[in-house]
């Protein structure tokens, strides 16, 4: 890859990390640390993350660029706020659609595939982020697979 599409990809990256408000960290598919968001250089007291570290986070998503490097986005494991809300079951209808959110369709996409309009599927989405907690898609995936792992634990 040649030096100034590597940097285009590397400040892509850490534009769409700077979005995420939890700590978070992207690598390439050698486990070099290739960007970082702010909440991970402010996470803990104030010292730099080392790249050992961000290799311990697990993988919350791999991507593939068009030239065939994969990047893996990072976070690390975080514990239960005391202070947070307990979560509870979904429904059956917002467990639906929080499987289809999960498994990566669009709002419009689910509206199609369940004959919901977008507006009560933009509800839901927005029900099911306060129950679990979260307040996006990949909070959402990051909550249901450590709810996943604490229910086989």
């Amino acid at each position: 890859m040649n030096a100034s599409r590597q940097l285009l990809l590397v400040d892509l990256l850490t534009e769409l990390l700077q979005g995420y408000r939890h700590p978070a960290a992207a690598t390439d598919g050698h486990g070099v640390v290739v960007c970082m968001n702010a909440a991970a250089l402010a996470e803990g007291e104030p010292r730099e993350i080392t790249a050992a570290e961000v290799r311990d986070w697990p993988p919350l998503v791999s991507f593939q660029a068009t030239d065939g490097q994969t990047f893996m986005l990072r976070c690390p494991v975080r514990t239960l706020d005391a202070t947070a809300p307990p979560t509870r079951a979904l429904p059956p209808r917002l467990e639906k659609i929080a499987r289809l959110v999960i498994d990566g369709l669009t709002d419009k996409q689910i509206a199609a595939r369940v004959g919901l309009t977008f507006s009560t599927v933009r509800t839901y989405v927005r029900q099911i982020y306060r129950r679990m907690g979260v307040h996006n898609r990949v909070a959402l995936v990051h909550a249901t697979r450590a709810r996943a792992r604490g229910a086989v634990g």
